[in-house]
């Protein structure tokens, strides 16, 4: 019995300890949703706001930054100040043609770390995108993509059409 009980407990140990699964450390992001509804800004204009959400994962885990992470290549005015860009484009006679936005939607993730030794980074982001369209604007499309801190730049990912009439 004891003999048994022994071999439950080595054969019990052996297949509980597999090796974590390996991910790229070039970050990977994949489109969840991007409900749009009708609200008003600060000013009580009437804007829309999308929620981008997004699902990432990173091998290494390097995403985010802190906030004195501001010096080269991160430096305020660099290519690299932002980790997240989001572009806008306008479908116009079946074809889709980029929004010149006056404020792009460029954004600074915040700082994330894994915890223990596997260090792969898999989450969901969320992103409100608030925007003012002309009236005759009915349909408009997202693509997006991120960098990590070791300047590894994901997939771009669309989130396809979008009716907002």
């Amino acid at each position: 019995m004891k003999k048994l009980f022994f071999l439950f407990l080595i054969l019990s140990f052996i297949f509980s300890c597999k090796k974590p699964e390996k991910y790229s450390a070039i970050p990977d992001i994949s489109f969840i949703s991007i409900p749009v509804k009708d609200t008003h800004d600060t000013l009580g204009n009437a804007i829309k706001r999308a929620q981008l959400s997004f699902y990432l994962v990173d091998g290494d885990g390097d995403i985010g930054f802190e906030e004195g992470d501001t010096f080269p290549p991160y430096e305020i005015n660099g290519n690299y100040y932002y980790n997240l860009f989001i572009e806008m484009y306008e479908l116009k006679n079946g074809q889709y043609s980029l929004v010149d936005l006056a404020a792009p939607f460029n954004f600074r993730t915040k700082y994330i770390e894994p915890i223990g030794q596997n260090k792969t980074l898999k989450c969901t982001i969320y992103v409100n995108l608030d925007f003012n369209i002309p009236v005759s604007w009915d349909s408009v499309k997202f693509n997006f993509h991120m960098y990590d801190r070791a300047l590894n730049k994901s997939n771009e990912v669309s989130t396809g059409l979008i009716l907002l009439n």
